[in-house]
């Protein structure tokens, strides 16, 4: 006898909570079946800020789907061409030291460079201005520097090394300081807040669950379900307190507006720099050119 007693007080819970599952899951399908009594309003404030959330929210998944490009050294260079190191892997400045090496000596830092077991780690940046510098210096090489082609294409090839190389620098500008906050953000604070909306739809399913329970009790039961739904309105309306909460947060934070100036500084930099190296190397480029033209005509002219 008192072993089924025991029983009974284990099942009696376990009763109670599948009870309540089938009311609540209940109270879900009258609701999609637009057949639910008394559907608990959320206040105009909560759905004004959920809207707002939500573009915030959006705002973060479309950015960060965009700018984590900047996490991927080949993003302007995507055919990824594949270059040997004896012709393409070195970049302008090795070529500039093994400039006096003899064609033996050459062949033999070749080989070497081949036999490297880390030549996956050392090899040259995948971005496009340094694929075109890798390019441009084996064609002057080709040509020959003391043509005005060669010496254009070395002048550009070294440029391009600079420009590469300060794109790398932006990269990671971006990468430490939007991509990763903006991540952050995304992952902590905006995920804790559609927690919580999660928790404000089941407390609001759990309030008008008890609602309807009560409308429907027995009157020997009034009392008790009347304590219910004063007990699920509470959690409820702190549930909602604590999600608006955490929704102004996401909202208020200036990190987000930080995080952009700073990306945009990064940009800044990098297209002042690349437009300043640039514009002193074009004249030289273009001397060359006029030069290069004058001598064509007057040899035509002979």
């Amino acid at each position: 006898m008192d072993s089924f007693k025991a029983f009974s007080q284990q099942l009696n819970p376990l009763a109670a909570k599948l009870s309540k599952q089938y009311s609540q899951a209940k109270q879900f399908a009258q609701e999609k079946m637009g057949t639910a009594e008394d559907i608990t309003e959320l206040p105009q404030e909560y759905k004004d800020l959920e809207k707002r959330f939500e573009a915030v929210q959006k705002m973060h998944t479309n950015l960060l789907r965009i700018t984590k490009t900047y996490q991927t050294q080949t993003y302007d260079y995507p055919a990824q061409l594949q270059e040997t190191l004896s012709e393409y892997g070195r970049s302008v400045s090795e070529r500039i030291s093994q400039a006096t090496l003899s064609p033996a000596e050459k062949a033999a830092a070749d080989a070497a460079a081949l036999e490297d077991p880390h030549r996956r780690e050392n090899a040259p940046p995948k971005t496009l201005s340094h694929a075109l510098s890798r390019a441009c210096i084996q064609s002057a090489e080709d040509v020959g520097l003391e043509e005005p082609m060669g010496s254009a294409l070395f002048k550009y090839a070294t440029v391009q090394e600079k420009v590469g190389d300060m794109r790398l620098v932006m990269d990671q500008e971006i990468t430490d300081k939007f991509v990763t906050p903006f991540g952050t953000t995304m992952n902590n604070q905006i995920q804790a807040a559609v927690r919580a909306r999660r928790s404000v739809y089941s407390t609001r399913l759990a309030l008008d669950t008890a609602k309807a329970q009560y409308r429907n009790t027995r009157p020997e039961r009034a009392e008790a379900s009347k304590v219910e739904v004063e007990q699920a309105e509470d959690l409820f309306v702190a549930a909602l307190e604590e999600t608006m909460a955490l929704m102004k947060i996401v909202l208020e934070t200036p990190e987000p507006l930080r995080n952009l100036a700073d990306m945009v500084a990064a940009q800044l930099a990098f297209y002042k720099d690349a437009y300043e190296i640039l514009n002193d190397v074009a004249p030289e480029i273009d001397s060359l050119q006029v030069t290069q033209e004058a001598l064509y005509r007057n040899s035509r002219s002979e």
